[in-house]
């Protein structure tokens, strides 16, 4: 399956989500119509979205009715903004040219006790 990410937007233009950590309700695709129409420059995707979302069932014992349906739904909005999302597209990017400009965990851990995750020092985290 390729892994051909988007582009980045030219400078100065939106990314397609706000946050590259969270996707809300009100961003990305809003129809199954938009998903597919957002999942088709990658037609492996986009044929392993159309066929979860058909094989899954309306109602399961147990979940509320169409649960499965939205966390496919769900779970491919996420897939999508992990392919279009300028940070996300530059993170993969750098990672695979061997670039790691990141701060190690140690570094960002070491003012905190490593059993109760409190700072050391008993102050407020920043």
């Amino acid at each position: 399956m390729s892994d051909t990410r988007v582009p980045p937007p030219a400078a100065g233009a939106d990314p397609p989500t706000r946050s590259p950590y969270q996707l809300d309700a009100d961003e990305g695709p809003q129809s199954v119509g938009e998903l597919k129409a957002a999942l088709a420059p990658w037609p492996d995707l986009l044929a392993a979205f159309a066929a979860e979302l058909e094989a899954a069932p309306f109602h399961q014992d147990g979940e509320e009715s169409l649960r499965a349906v939205r966390d496919v739904i769900s779970a491919y909005r996420v897939e999508w903004m992990a392919k279009v999302h300028p940070d996300i597209v530059q993170a993969v990017a750098d990672d695979e040219a061997g670039i790691d400009d990141g701060v190690l965990l140690d570094a960002v851990m070491g003012e905190y006790d490593p059993d109760t995750y409190e700072r050391r020092d008993g102050g407020e985290a920043a």
